[in-house]
């Protein structure tokens, strides 16, 4: 076989790949962007925070919290009162504090004892000021009245402040006063996001260089060979037309050249299959061409031409068979014995397809045959069965119900070798089920016996026989069409002909059936008698 190499074309590929890995690192970047922001301002806060209380308590242990009290009651300055507000104002200017004051909180705002601010526009001693922005007054009162620390951010005047709150506690470990430090925020927003910047340039960095590691790594040990996979899959079909084989260049030692192999490996076993597959269907077609002749040698061993016997005007009868395979195992039959004589026969060969139509052969030529010797059909049943014993290795059976119609009487003489019941119609009445006596079926063993019974016809009486696919065929809720319905279809229109009684029959049974499968032959037989001139009283 010649073979055929598959090269790299250029394919959207890996343009996607690239696409899709910027992408996804652009999104670890903005998630680790915002983890590290959050994180990294929430510890710069932390940071602050223990900075500014340490100066809210560095002020809250040099003050003396009696002199604090004085200086509110008298709202007179000392010497002291001018020491302590210098010492702040160094607070203010080496600390890179907004605001340092001492004050009581009140309702309606706070009244300063100590202030200090870094635009050096501090309040005088008693000054008020009233609640303004988000200051959180609530919870500076709370904490002024159970004499505890808080910390705290707020807005005032387009600033976002941490606030560090520190009680002033007199000897009796109650709050005189509060001391409080402010930092701006944007002190702390612009030291962390600079801090981000420079993580995310330096992570930039490491990513790109990277994504261009990885992504020449996919483009040579996963894309490439994908593609060549790819232009492997796409031109298998057409070389499955031809006698080349199909070579995959891909040697990646591993997972990938592992698909490599295996489509090489499948085209060889597609060439084989189609091969194969052709010898197949042409077999098939023998088969089916074979199936077919049997199937019309069956039909045409069956008696098929109606009206059967138009020279004579004692009966009417009529006969179906639809096989459930290409061919059954059901088989009828009807023939004058002699001038006023007509035999009916009515069978069901045990299994489907062609071994059961070759049984069905056998035994119908051994009834056809014994019957044109005469006698009762009892002893012409059993005397087939001895010979169906006598070379029958599979151990088939077959059930049988023979009739042998007098023309002149309209008495049937029959016997039944374990097949279904007949059915009778009398004018004005209805079809009813003959309770008639049942032998053994055909094939079992030898020696049996099988006993006669008769069945009067008047004149427009109808008998009608049928194998087991009619009562017994199945929906797809596994539901059996059963007596009832047969008897009801016939009974419809009973009066009706005998091919009109079989197509009110086959019609309810394939709309019982809907989509279910056919699964046994549907084969019945109805005559009609219609009297003779010369009939003779029974």
């Amino acid at each position: 076989m010649r073979q055929e190499k598959y090269s790299v074309r250029k394919r959207k590929l890996a343009t996607v790949t690239a696409i899709r890995l910027v992408i996804f690192f652009l999104i670890i970047l903005i998630a680790v962007d915002i983890v590290v922001g959050v994180l990294l301002q929430k510890e710069i806060l932390n940071i602050y925070q223990e900075f500014s209380v340490s100066y809210a308590e560095m002020l809250s242990e040099r003050i003396d919290a009696n002199k604090a009290k004085r200086y509110l009651e008298t709202g007179q300055k000392d010497e002291y009162y001018e020491s302590v507000l210098s010492e702040m104002q160094g607070m203010v200017k080496t600390g890179g504090l907004r605001y340092l004051y001492v004050f009581v909180p009140e309702k309606e705002g706070i009244r300063y004892i100590w202030d200090s601010q870094a635009d050096k526009d501090s309040r005088p001693l008693l000054d008020f000021w009233e609640y303004d922005g988000t200051y959180p007054n609530d919870e500076v009162i709370d904490a002024y009245e159970r004499s505890e620390s808080e910390f705290y951010t707020y807005t005032y005047k387009d600033m976002d402040l941490a606030a560090a709150l520190t009680p002033l506690l007199n000897s009796e470990g109650k709050a005189v006063a509060m001391v409080e430090s402010d930092i701006l925020m944007p002190h702390i927003r612009s030291g962390s996001i600079r801090i981000v910047i420079v993580i995310l340039l330096h992570m930039c960095l490491i990513m790109l260089i990277t994504m261009i590691v990885f992504y020449s790594f996919v483009r040579r040990r996963i894309i490439g060979p994908l593609l060549k996979l790819n232009l492997a899959a796409v031109d298998m079909v057409d070389n499955l037309a031809t006698d080349k084989e199909l070579v995959i260049d891909v040697n990646t030692g591993d997972e990938i050249e592992t698909v490599a192999r295996s489509f090489e490996n499948m085209n060889r076993k597609l060439h084989d299959y189609i091969e194969e597959n052709t010898h197949i269907q042409l077999e098939k077609q023998r088969v089916n061409t074979e199936l077919n002749l049997a199937a019309k040698l069956q039909a045409d061993m069956l008696p098929s031409k109606f009206p059967a016997f138009p020279d004579r005007n004692e009966l009417l009868i009529y006969a179906d068979m639809t096989p459930a395979k290409e061919v059954g195992g059901d088989f009828y039959d009807f023939f004058f014995i002699d001038h006023d004589h007509l035999a009916i026969i009515m069978a069901d060969v045990s299994g489907k397809g062609i071994p059961a139509a070759m049984f069905m052969m056998m035994s119908k030529s051994l009834i056809e045959s014994r019957v044109s010797y005469g006698g009762d059909p009892g002893r012409i049943l059993e005397e087939v069965n001895d010979m169906i014993c006598a070379n029958n290795p599979e151990t088939m059976f077959v059930t049988v119900w023979l009739g042998i119609l007098n023309t002149r009487t309209g008495v049937v003489e029959a016997a039944n070798a374990g097949h279904e019941k007949p059915v009778i119609y009398h004018e004005g009445g209805k079809f009813e089920i003959v309770e008639d006596k049942h032998g053994a079926m055909l094939g079992l063993k030898k020696g049996l016996k099988f006993p006669n019974y008769e069945i009067k016809l008047e004149p427009r009486s109808k008998l009608m026989v049928y194998t087991d696919g009619v009562p017994e065929a199945m929906n797809d809720k596994e539901e059996q069409f059963g007596m009832e319905r047969m008897l009801k279809a016939i009974n419809s229109k009973p009066d009706g002909r005998p091919e009109d009684i079989l197509m009110l029959v086959d019609r309810d049974v394939y709309l019982f059936l809907n989509d279910a499968e056919q699964f046994d032959d549907l084969t019945m037989l109805c005559v009609e008698y219609m009297g003779s001139d010369d009939a003779e009283t029974v």
